[in-house]
């Protein structure tokens, strides 16, 4: 695995975080982030970790002496080549980057975070699962309950639940299929809404613009509420799709075959348009496919799959639609075929 060490911008990185980026280190982490998929998948899962941990508010607090005992050691078992050529390859000077690397390495480690503890403000320890580019990470909450993380999504929650409720936090969007006990509900947290059920399965997107948060329900019934103002609230019955936007709640029938795709890839396609169609292949595959053809993505397409592979999904498309996949760096084209 590549280390956070064989990354040659990581004290770019750092340093961008820490808000001390010119701009004209800005555009050079940018380019380097367009590069390739890995650098991207690098850069964002140090920006969720900081996040997760606000670390900008405590950097004061971190022991820089101890720490970069820690950072020397990591460097010294690297691989000697990745170590001189992270010295040699780089004028930034290790002294006036200290803490920001300190705290790289304490936060981020050898490798990318799928699963660790940390100390949470009122002193109990929690549990933090974040999946980057892997869909349908399957987690079993102490109470037997299980989760499934969408891709750059987190989740927590305490090791041993309270005796009065099942609490997790979630950042992204997760499928949830939730032990039933009424007398302790189970209670998600996103920034701007709470979802509260006693034993169901449903979907929580708190991934969309502006602090929306989205709820499928599957089976039972969930209760969305503003965090706010939990008295501002409505419940969400199985078929039905809740969401909280700008304070206003609303529900409506489900009208999307492919809502929880990312989970279960079954993916079921009558009649959509072109556009469509690819923007369901994005999310359920984590995919970057695009079209500039017009009449291509106006065209209609029906079909269903289930458990397959992009490649094979793309291939039946084209063969039906006549058209060709044209692969730039880690974008997938869709032209016609005569082009």
């Amino acid at each position: 695995m590549k280390t956070l060490y064989s990354i040659e911008k990581w004290d770019l990185i750092a340093k961008y975080y820490a808000n001390e980026c010119d701009q004209k280190e800005i555009e050079e982490l940018d380019n380097w982030i367009s590069e390739n998929e890995e650098h991207k998948k690098v850069f964002i899962q140090v920006k969720q970790d900081l996040e997760i941990l606000n670390i900008s508010n405590s950097m004061n607090k971190i022991n820089v002496d101890s720490a970069w005992d820690k950072v020397k050691n990591r460097i010294e078992e690297a691989d000697e080549k990745e170590s001189i050529a992270m010295h040699s390859t780089t004028g930034f000077q290790f002294k006036s980057v200290l803490k920001y690397a300190a705290m790289l390495i304490l936060i981020v480690g050898i490798g990318f975070i799928t699963n660790k503890i940390y100390q949470s403000t009122n002193g109990k320890l929690n549990t933090e699962y974040a999946a980057i580019d892997e869909q349908g990470k399957e987690i079993v909450l102490p109470d037997g309950s299980i989760v499934f993380l969408n891709s750059e999504s987190t989740i927590f929650f305490e090791k041993t639940f309270a005796h009065n409720e099942r609490r997790v936090i979630l950042e992204g969007e997760a499928f949830f299929d939730v032990t039933k006990n009424p007398d302790k509900p189970f209670i998600i947290e996103t920034k701007s809404a709470e979802v509260k059920v006693l034993g169901t399965s449903f979907n929580v997107n708190a991934n969309l613009p502006n602090k929306e948060v989205e709820v499928f329900v599957k089976t039972g019934l969930v209760m969305l509420s503003d965090v706010n103002d939990l008295n501002n609230k409505i419940l969400i019955e199985p078929g039905k799709v809740g969401l909280l936007k700008n304070k206003d709640l609303s529900k409506e029938e489900n009208t999307d075959l492919n809502k929880i795709s990312w989970k279960t890839k079954e993916i079921v396609f009558q009649e959509d348009n072109m556009i469509n169609v690819i923007n369901t292949l994005n999310k359920v595959y984590n995919t970057n496919i695009s079209c500039s053809d017009q009449k291509v993505l106006d065209l209609k397409y029906t079909s269903t799959f289930r458990n397959q592979e992009i490649d094979s999904i793309l291939n039946v498309i084209c063969m039906t639609l006549d058209l060709k996949v044209d692969y730039v760096n880690n974008q997938i084209n869709l032209i016609k075929h005569n082009n």
